[in-house]
């Protein structure tokens, strides 16, 4: 798990320089690679922000991951997030 607590560091610092959560996913999706999925989002962003488990699940529906079912807009996903990401 040493790796994706890398990728949280990561994400922190990137939140801390302005990222918001649109980037903060897409630059999850681009450190993971090929091990990006559902599983590991959910898991960078909890070890990151400690953003509870449900709406985790929730936010995992962005139609920028493009996983298919029921989509969330990027407006959407942001606002999802956003408690755990106010600066």
């Amino acid at each position: 798990m040493d790796d994706m607590e890398e990728i949280a560091r990561e994400l922190r610092a990137a939140h801390v320089e302005g990222k918001g959560a649109v980037e903060l996913a897409l630059l999850s999706r681009e450190k993971l690679g090929s091990g990006f999925g559902v599983i590991s989002f959910i898991a960078s962003f909890r070890l990151a922000f400690n953003i509870p488990l449900p709406v985790l699940q929730r936010a995992q529906a962005w139609e920028g991951f493009g996983w298919g079912g029921v989509q969330i807009s990027d407006e959407e996903f942001a606002a999802i997030l956003s408690p755990w990401l106010a600066t």
